[in-house]
């Protein structure tokens, strides 16, 4: 089962920045979404039609590539906004709202229909998206037009105000969110498993899985008004400390009241470092690279995943017990804290006077 849990991150590690070199290269974003949004729904569709477990196999291969598509969302997202960090995080409050919601939603449609039919309620879900999707309007001359002219900008919405100044990018963050959900992701899927050992009640398991999508909406809105220059590298540092508390915590925990606590502790964690590196990418990337480098950033995300799930697996098979195998991925989120601590560099305009201006073509 964990094996197989890991398809979906490979295939979403591996086609990320092809989509978004595609999109930089032709200067369409908008294409790639809605091939993405409709492949989502035909996977879908045979996922509920089909119950073989080589066919489930081979259609989370095309989930993860179709999915891999549709998250470009972001990237023009963060465009049409003009890289406001404010913006920014209310887009990542809106997708864990939709977590919250859809996992509230599934767990009642189970409670009705049985799991069987989960990816009926989830198709029924996701067609309107397409319509959504198909009246985003993107403008590229606009975009870029934007983008080349300072003087139509409000700089004071972005951390790094010189927008007509291409920044390199720090690459410690990538690594540091390879390292981060090496070790959380594999316990995600099982932590209803962890839980059930010391709680009796489904109810406070799946409020204990909920509320997390939950504090992370309103941890997402708050995290967008505070973050700046000066805090964005403690920001991603705290963030992976957290990370690796939880850890810890979903070890020790023996009841409602401590899993609570540390729910709390790994919602922090999350809303934290990504809101803190999304920013950073956006405002540090322009028009015809931010694809790339957005990209990257989901690579990072999904190969750690990936790996971390093999790895977790591999533990699994010498020691059944979750909570001796849990120890060994404290680690990862601290080599995380250790790479941006040393690594990381904030570039502001009082460093670049040796980076080469370049116009977007």
């Amino acid at each position: 089962m964990q094996l197989i849990i890991t398809i979906f991150p490979l295939t979403a590690f591996i086609f990320p920045p092809l989509y978004g070199y595609l999109s930089d290269k032709t200067q369409n974003r908008f294409l790639f979404i809605l091939f993405g949004m409709i492949g989502l729904n035909f996977a879908f569709l045979f996922l509920y039609l089909y119950q073989d477990l080589m066919l489930t196999v081979i259609l989370l291969f095309f989930f993860g590539f179709f999915m891999a598509s549709s998250n470009l969302l972001m990237t023009l997202f963060a465009e049409l906004v003009e890289d406001d960090k404010k913006m920014i995080s209310y887009f990542n409050a809106i997708i864990v709202a939709g977590w919250f919601v859809g996992a509230q939603s599934g767990g009642i449609f189970i409670d009705f229909y049985g799991i069987e039919k989960i990816f009926l309620l989830i198709l029924i879900l996701s067609l309107p998206i397409i319509i959504f999707v198909v009246f985003i309007r993107e403008n590229r001359s606009l975009i870029i037009e934007r983008y080349n002219n300072i003087k139509d900008r409000d700089t004071s919405k972005l951390l790094f105000n010189n927008p007509n100044v291409e920044k390199p990018i720090s690459e410690s963050i990538y690594f540091s969110l390879f390292f981060r959900n090496f070790s959380i992701k594999p316990i995600m899927p099982i932590l209803a498993i962890i839980m059930s050992f010391n709680l009796g009640s489904d109810t406070e398991i799946g409020f204990l899985i909920g509320i997390n999508f939950l504090l992370q909406f309103f941890q997402m809105l708050l995290v967008g008004h505070i973050i700046s220059i000066k805090n964005i590298k403690s920001f991603m540092i705290f963030g992976y400390i957290l990370s690796a508390i939880s850890i810890f915590g979903y070890i020790i925990s023996n009841n409602f009241w401590s899993y609570l606590f540390f729910q709390i502790l790994v919602s922090f964690s999350y809303s934290l470092h990504w809101a803190a590196t999304t920013i950073y990418i956006a405002q540090n990337t322009t028009p015809k690279n931010k694809g790339r480098y957005m990209g990257y950033a989901n690579t990072s995300v999904f190969s750690g995943s990936f790996f971390g799930g093999l790895f977790f697996s591999f533990l699994l098979t010498i020691n059944q017990d979750y909570y001796s195998s849990m120890y060994f991925l404290i680690i990862f989120p601290l080599i995380s804290v250790l790479i941006i601590f040393l690594k990381f560099k904030v570039a502001n305009n009082s460093n670049l006077k040796n980076v080469k201006k370049e116009k977007v073509s």
